[in-house]
């Protein structure tokens, strides 16, 4: 009789902490709420891509040594440091052209990084002098974006804090400590800087410098979202 007993018990048992859950969900009743973040940063690091080819001028050719060389002058000259010019594949060098049966032409992808909008119209400026090709901007980034990622979700937080905060208050309550909190799907928007007005090549260099374009810039926009679950006091 006791070993009947003493297996209905043990039988019953997971009903038993099932029943204790549920109990326990209804006296801890909760708010649910998402809360948002968001910043907007200027960048401070503007890549950008281009190509040097070997070109000839007249019978002469122009070899990537020579135009890189060039480049590489030019580049200190606006106080560029050199370590922020690289090639766009690392794991590649030249990349050969058949242009004719009996001419092949080399080229090299570039990535360059500079920080300033103002860099930014001389690089282009030099780019053009130089007879780069496909000169762009690849993308735009902050040194410090990590930095800011988490505090755009730190203020999604306290923002699903005192969301449930002020609700609460509307029927006499107040928010309890957090029993849930998810981050959601979020992003990084940012549009990147471009000529606004085509150069013409054939300008001489004081009509050229009035038409310089100017750059459109928009700030990279940062936005958090989060689940939270606020037990009700």
């Amino acid at each position: 009789m006791k070993t009947r007993i003493l297996a209905l018990f043990i039988a019953l048992l997971p009903f038993m902490a099932m029943s204790q859950e549920v109990i326990q969900g209804k006296e801890t009743p909760y708010i649910e709420v998402v809360g948002n973040g968001e910043m907007e940063i200027i960048p401070d690091q503007i890549y950008i891509s281009f190509t040097l080819k070997e070109r000839f001028e007249g019978k002469k050719k122009i070899e990537i040594e020579d135009q890189e060389k060039e480049l590489k002058k030019r580049l200190m000259k606006l106080e560029i440091d050199l370590a922020d010019l690289q090639l766009a594949d690392a794991n590649s060098d030249f990349i050969k052209i058949k242009r004719k049966k009996n001419d092949v032409i080399a080229s090299k992808d570039y990535l360059l990084k500079i920080s300033t909008t103002g860099t930014l119209a001389k690089v282009f400026d030099l780019l053009d002098e130089i007879d780069a090709f496909n000169a762009n901007i690849q993308r735009v980034d902050h040194s410090k974006i990590k930095e800011f990622r988490k505090e755009v979700k730190m203020q999604a937080v306290q923002d699903a804090k005192e969301k449930a905060g002020y609700l609460l208050s509307a029927i006499g309550e107040t928010v309890g400590k957090p029993l849930f909190i998810q981050e959601r799907e979020s992003f990084d928007e940012f549009q990147p800087m471009r000529k606004a007005v085509m150069m013409n090549m054939a300008m001489d260099a004081a009509s050229a410098e009035e038409a310089l374009p100017e750059l459109s810039f928009q700030k990279i926009k940062l936005k958090y979202a989060v689940f939270a679950r606020f037990a009700i006091k």
